[in-house]
């Protein structure tokens, strides 16, 4: 039984497809979604911007308000543009934007609420030259105690995609 899915994003062009399957799969099984999204850890020439319009990284303040800011924008994307083409948002529950590695941040949210099931794309796509699977969701499949489910890049210069009102989303 699928309860819980954890739906891992880049947020590139194939989110809206990633999220689409995550979504149709909760709807068949009476599932909730949850959207996690990892960034990288500040590196030493953010601590010094941060430092040089005095906000103090080692609080954590400016960083959890640049989180903040990024869900707050993911949340919004999703109701004016996804979900429009998509008649249910009671599947997705919540979307956690948490700094780290992304396959470390995906995996270690799956475990936290005893997800059921991980989706994800499976490649970068053409940036990272269409290989065919990508280093996050290779990593993913090696630590990963719940099944993953992969959806393939789509491209978005095909003329039978850009018919399809999820692929035009974000």
């Amino acid at each position: 039984m699928i309860e819980r899915i954890v739906c891992g994003t880049d947020l590139g062009p194939n989110t809206s497809y990633i999220v689409y399957h995550a979504v149709y799969l909760a709807r068949q099984c009476g599932a909730s979604v949850e959207i996690v999204h990892a960034v990288e850890p500040i590196n030493p020439f953010g601590m010094a911007l941060f430092k040089s319009y005095d906000l103090n990284p080692s609080t954590g303040q400016a960083t959890d308000q640049i989180l903040a800011s990024i869900k707050d924008s993911v949340v919004e994307r999703l109701a004016d543009e996804y979900m429009s083409g998509l008649d249910d948002l009671g599947a997705v529950c919540n979307v956690v934007i948490e700094q780290g590695h992304p396959a470390d941040v995906i995996v270690r949210r799956a475990n936290s609420i005893s997800a059921d099931l991980i989706v994800m794309g499976s490649s970068a796509g053409p940036r990272h030259g269409f290989s065919l699977l990508g280093s996050c969701t290779a990593r993913v499949l090696q630590m990963a105690r719940q099944p993953v489910f992969t959806v393939p890049f789509v491209n978005h210069e095909d003329p039978g995609v850009s018919e399809n009102p999820q692929m035009k989303l974000w």
